[in-house]
């Protein structure tokens, strides 16, 4: 898991999502809650191009390529199911695989504090009590004021899975990566002994499968690849082999490449590269 930057702008945000049209949006919303229905997924959906492209056609949680390991959904950050009010709010998606979202994330959000409070919005509610609540549910993306005080109201409730969308929080600081080369696995694991590094690990081991084997196996044939670089940048090259090696290693470690943080950790860390 690697920190991801969502994007704020208007190319890149549909305009269901933002602006006077986000406002529709969410008075669809309440009234379907109003009426006692459920979201429509079709608003979401309309979310998943630019999500794609932000977290580099990988899973936001497992770093897999979502082709690779399952199809992928728009996944909401904080489930839907207890936080109906962000079900259509631009800053609670994320890309993910189905096997973390749906096998194993599904409803849970496990946190450490008080719960948000929903919006106080009663069944069967008048037109006048929910054009009340029209514009409140979630911050326009394009509003950067408004999502910093997003941000500042979810605090609170210190969320127990690391957000890889959040800015102060990278989650790189809280893994390393274990690889057993006998039987050919990478495993993710807690960094040191801290209370948050372990917590953060607990939670992406039960909530979302992060060292389930298919992905231990897999992160093995990426971290061959990758030792097989390091090492030949640990020996003499020419300029122009160096130059290559370098290369591939800095794409390999982009937000494109697959299990990005896992090669983070072995050049820069285990091995002291300044790439």
């Amino acid at each position: 898991m690697i920190q991801l930057a969502r994007a704020r702008g208007e190319q890149a945000i549909p305009t269901i999502f933002r602006g006077p049209d986000r406002r529709d949006t969410e008075r669809a919303l309440l009234g379907l809650r109003a009426a006692g229905k459920g979201p429509n997924s079709d608003v979401w959906k309309q979310a998943k191009p630019q999500l794609r492209i932000e977290s580099g056609g990988k899973c936001a949680y497992c770093e897999g390529k979502a082709a690779h390991v399952a199809h992928n959904d728009v996944e909401h950050f904080r489930p839907k199911a207890d936080y109906w009010w962000l079900a259509y709010c631009w800053d609670n998606y994320t890309y993910s695989c189905q096997l973390c979202n749906q096998k194993f994330k599904g409803a849970n959000f496990p946190i450490g504090g008080p719960h948000l409070v929903p919006p106080a919005l009663p069944q069967g509610a008048t037109p006048q009590q929910i054009e009340a609540l029209v514009g409140s549910l979630g911050p326009d993306p394009l509003d950067v004021t408004a999502v910093k005080a997003h941000r500042k109201l979810l605090k609170p409730e210190n969320a127990g899975l690391p957000d890889p969308y959040d800015p102060g929080k990278s989650p790189e600081k809280l893994f390393v990566w274990f690889a057993d080369p006998l039987i050919g696995e990478v495993e993710i694991r807690a960094r040191g002994k801290g209370k948050k590094a372990k917590a953060a690990f607990a939670a992406v081991d039960k909530y979302l499968g992060l060292n389930r084997q298919e992905l231990k196996m897999w992160r093995w044939q990426t971290y061959e690849t990758a030792q097989t670089f390091v090492e030949l940048l640990i020996e003499p090259l020419s300029p122009g082999g160096r130059a290559k090696v370098e290369k591939q290693l800095t794409k390999m470690m982009s937000v494109n490449g697959e299990f990005a943080g896992m090669v983070r950790y072995l050049v820069r860390e285990v091995n002291g590269l300044p790439l």
